[in-house]
């Protein structure tokens, strides 16, 4: 058994803490993902739930989700293709693992899911923990990163997070009525920023990873109109450039 390092006792205490006041489940995911990155540095985390009798999802990610839509339809289609994901499914192992436990570092750089989902952005090394809320509510902390391995110590932490986490989201009567506030979709969002639709539309595909030509062939437009949208949208958003005008609407979209 790994004990845990005295001075990793307090931000272990102000992530519990934190999660336990948030003011709704909304909230509550976000005290998550906020609080256990401070605890296990990762280039990724990803806190979600999953109401099995539904299904209702919820997902929050710190930072925001690097994946692109490519990458992340690969693994709705392929999801136990991740040897940690078939770990959990075949053994019901509630316990923190690192991937690395499952499966060797020279096979795993061999599989589909790395070549497919994780090779573009480095995440080599992964940390999970499966959380079984109730016989209808599942959910899962996980953690990435290049670079170096987990530890055993990450691992206790995340085993010791794992009861409070699950006491604190059974705090609300009804836990899915805030955290599925209906939403606008994304293009009427950005017009908010006070774009024109086809103007939101363009910005809508920048967001995700699309070039010009590709956006004005998605939409039916020559590439100067798009070229022209581009220049609009910069200007009404006070950006530099196309990459500055990017992150200030995926911000954007973040936070409305």
């Amino acid at each position: 058994m790994t004990l845990i390092d005295p001075q990793q006792w307090r931000p272990l205490f102000d992530a519990v803490y934190e999660m336990n006041t948030a003011k709704d489940h909304a909230d509550f995911l976000s005290a998550v993902a906020t609080g256990m990155s401070r605890l296990i540095p990762a280039e990724l985390c990803v806190v979600h739930i999953l109401d099995r009798k539904t299904p209702r999802l919820v997902v929050r990610t710190m930072p925001e989700n690097p994946y692109t839509q490519e990458e992340m339809a690969f693994y709705a289609a392929n999801p136990a293709g991740d040897p940690l994901v078939a770990y959990y499914e075949r053994t019901g192992d509630p316990k923190a693992r690192r991937r690395s436990e499952v499966i060797s570092h020279r096979a795993y750089l061999n599989t589909p899911h790395f070549i497919n989902c994780q090779k573009r952005l480095g995440f080599i090394y992964t940390l999970a923990l499966p959380v079984t809320v109730d016989a209808d509510t599942v959910g899962a902390l996980s953690f990435d990163r290049g670079g170096s391995n987990f530890t055993d110590q990450h691992c206790a932490l995340l085993d010791a997070f794992a009861p409070h986490f699950v006491h604190a989201w059974k705090r609300h009567a009804d836990p899915w009525v805030t955290a599925e506030k209906p939403r606008l979709p994304a293009r009427q969002r950005l017009q908010h920023l006070g774009l024109t639709a086809r103007e939101a539309d363009v910005l809508f595909w920048m967001t995700e990873g699309k070039q010009n030509r590709e956006i004005a062939t998605i939409l039916g437009r020559s590439l100067a109109t798009v070229q022209e949208h581009v220049a609009n949208i910069l200007a009404k958003l006070q950006q530099e450039n196309r990459h500055a005008a990017t992150v200030f609407a995926l911000r954007s979209l973040l936070t409305s």
